[in-house]
């Protein structure tokens, strides 16, 4: 995880997978003008090969729950499924994120199509250097 997830243009600085039903993933990323931005997944379900749902959150250096350094209104928790699916030998990732236990100024941030557009930036991003990943080992 620590070579392929975030935006491109981050330096993933820190990793910590514990890939389990209430373990966490914990890791922190330098931005390009230097901000250090930490955050966790809380795994709640993993079904292999079918599906992994947790709670995303910021955090702090040590694992405790952090906010959002952008936007004040963003929902502290956001539950996020990952469902795989097979078809004709192609796999299709679909990724689902939701608040979790939000107020309603959290829902409206979350909704905002300029918050989402930076969730998608940090999806695609990952995509992207997982598919840089995959070319540089499969040569």
């Amino acid at each position: 995880m620590k070579n392929l997830f975030g935006p491109k243009g981050c330096e993933r600085t820190f990793s910590k997978m514990d890939f389990r039903p209430g373990g966490m993933y914990h890791y922190s990323m330098r931005t390009p003008d230097g901000k250090e931005l930490w955050a966790r997944f809380i795994y709640r379900e993993i079904v292999p090969p079918e599906r992994i749902v947790f709670i995303n959150t910021f955090s702090d250096a040590n694992g405790g729950m952090g906010l959002n350094p952008w936007n004040p209104n963003w929902p502290k928790e956001t539950l996020s499924r990952f469902t795989l699916t097979e078809k004709n030998g192609k796999t299709t990732l679909t990724i689902e994120s939701v608040p979790y236990e939000a107020n309603e100024a959290e829902r409206n941030a979350f909704n905002d199509k300029g918050a989402r557009g930076g969730m998608k930036m940090g999806w695609g991003g990952t995509f992207d250097l997982l598919a840089e990943y995959l070319a540089k080992v499969r040569r």
